[in-house]
């Protein structure tokens, strides 16, 4: 008869306890402790799970951060909010309210350090710009340019860009360079557009994803070029990661794609469709990603307060079954 050590070349090992899913991954052993079983590890694809719910539902904000320490602030509840919330990995905790409510906008950095700007104030285009340093918000240099329906922002509290974007105006292919002081017109889009989803951490590396009318672009630091597209063309959208490992998804749906830096991928999808809503992750958002909120395209209310996780890869211990 065949056994694991002629296979393998090794023994199984007795253990009285089973070790982390992912310590074990591609290997066997025998827990001794009852109920006793043979078990193994696997690694599968990501997959989004239930976190614990905002505070405040809200729809229109992009979020900052990571999987484990994100802040959203701002967005329509209906009514425009400035309400502030942060995330440690596990719940969320209401923070000081930012100065001015405001919805439709676009944020970036930590959870302790982070700038949001433009939105609309009361169904009005503004070009407010307001950092946060994790106690309190300060208002800073407006943008160039009043817009808002969900522009990129990526980088950090004091090195950012901001691009795309719209309302009472039309579709914009602008993008703007923020040193911690002042916003300056940097090179613009190829395409103008609104509803766009960042991928990036620092203002020199970025992707301008998805949107209306679709596009998708990567910034060098210096000027916009075109890439290869995702697989479903949608606006309205969240992302999170970095420019070589990244997601998108919602955007009214559940769709997910993964970006490796050259092509997209379909990967698991959301549990609840929505668009609108907020997406964080840092460098490891292709990988550790948070979304946070948004419309649903059904039921009630259809502005939610859900958060979901996303983790790739996943491990799971199996037990071995004798037929």
């Amino acid at each position: 008869m065949a056994t694991f050590k002629g296979i393998k070349g090794v023994k199984v090992v007795t253990k009285t306890a089973d070790p982390t899913a992912s310590e074990a991954d591609g290997t066997v052993w025998y827990n001794s402790t009852s109920p006793s079983a043979l078990k193994y590890a696997i690694q599968s694809s990501g997959a989004w799970a239930s976190g614990n719910p905002m505070n405040t539902a809200r729809v229109g904000s992009l979020g900052a951060g990571t999987q484990t320490a994100a802040n959203i602030t701002f967005g329509s509840t209906p009514a425009d909010t400035a309400n502030s919330e942060t995330w440690d990995g596990t719940s969320w905790t209401e923070g000081n309210n930012a100065t001015t409510a405001r919805a439709r906008l676009s944020g970036c950095g930590t959870s302790t350090a982070c700038l949001y700007a433009g939105g609309a104030v009361g169904g009005t285009d503004s070009a407010l710009t307001e950092v946060y340093d994790g106690t309190s918000w300060t208002e800073v240099g407006d943008l160039q340019l009043a817009r808002q329906t969900k522009m990129g922002c990526v980088g950090t509290s004091t090195a950012a860009i901001s691009f795309a974007g719209g309302g009472a105006i039309p579709a914009q292919s602008v993008n703007e360079i923020w040193d911690g002081t002042s916003w300056t017109e940097g090179a613009n889009l190829n395409t103008a557009r609104r509803g766009v989803a960042p991928l990036g951490t620092v203002n020199t590396a970025a992707i301008c994803a998805g949107g209306a009318p679709y596009a998708t672009e990567q910034w060098d630091g210096t000027s916009w070029s075109e890439i290869n597209d995702f697989t479903t063309p949608r606006a309205y959208l969240a992302g999170a990661g970095a420019v070589t490992s990244g997601l998108v998804f919602g955007g009214a749906g559940v769709l997910t794609e993964f970006y490796d830096g050259t092509s997209w991928t379909e990967v698991a999808d959301l549990a609840t469709g929505r668009d609108q809503g907020g997406g964080a992750g840092g460098a490891a958002g292709g990988t550790a990603a948070i979304a946070m909120g948004g419309d649903k395209p059904s039921g009630s209310p259809v502005i939610t307060d859900l958060t979901e996780v996303w983790n790739d890869p996943t491990y799971t211990i199996k037990t071995v079954t004798i037929s």
